[in-house]
Parts: structure tokens; sequence; C-alpha cells
């Protein structure tokens, strides 16, 4: 018959009959330790998920208004998008004197200071 004796370090070495019960705690202790950590690994990589999703979710929101806003309220000239985007607060970073203006995730494309083309960036 095996007899199997634990050390303070944890091993296993022959001597003693070991307890049914203190194997079974190890076992469990382990196991719980493992779901437990995998567990913490799904809520935060959710959250993350959704935060990320939430923030692009927005950005396209903001785009869609602007965009809207500049087909509704202008006859697509470049100056008066260039008016109408005045209070945009990106508008800074914005150049004019080229024919493609970016605004966040959008390029408007003109043609003779005509808005011609609406391009996604990514």
């Amino acid at each position: 018959m095996l007899y199997i004796e634990m050390s303070a370090a944890g091993f296993l070495k022959e001597g003693r009959l070991m307890n049914k019960w203190k194997i079974g705690f190890w076992i469990t202790l382990l196991l719980l330790i493992v779901v437990t950590a995998i567990g913490v690994y799904s809520v935060t990589d959710q959250g993350v998920s959704l935060t990320y999703l939430r923030d692009s979710y927005d950005d396209t929101e903001r785009d869609m208004h602007t965009l809207v806003d500049l087909i509704n309220d202008t006859d697509l000239s470049k100056q008066q998008i260039k008016e109408k985007l005045n209070r945009h607060n990106l508008f800074e970073f914005m150049d004019f004197s080229k024919d493609e203006i970016q605004i966040e995730r959008l390029t408007l494309i003109f043609k003779e200071d005509k808005l011609k083309r609406i391009e996604k960036q990514w």
C-alpha cells in the first residue's frame, strides 16, 4: 500500500496516509482560483469592449449629425461649409486651403469649391 505525506511546501512524499479531504481541499481551492481568474478576466474584457464600442458609436453619431447639418443647411459650397463648421470642436485643425477637409472620420472632397464626394477614413 502506498502512503503519502504532504510537506510544508505542498509536495507529496511517501509516508503516512494523507486524508482524502486534504486532497479534495487543494483540488477545490485550485479550481476556485482558476474559475475566479477566468471570471475576472471575462468581466474586465467585456467592460473594456463595451466602453470602446460606446465611444465609437458616439463618434459615429457626431459625424452623422455634422453631415446632416452640412447637407441640409448649406448649398454645399466650401465657404458655407466653412462657416457652418466654425463651431465644430476640431475647426482649428481643418485645412480649408485644400480640396479635402477632414472631420473626425469623414473626408469632404471638393471640386471647384463645391462638395462632390464624402468618404469615410476608416
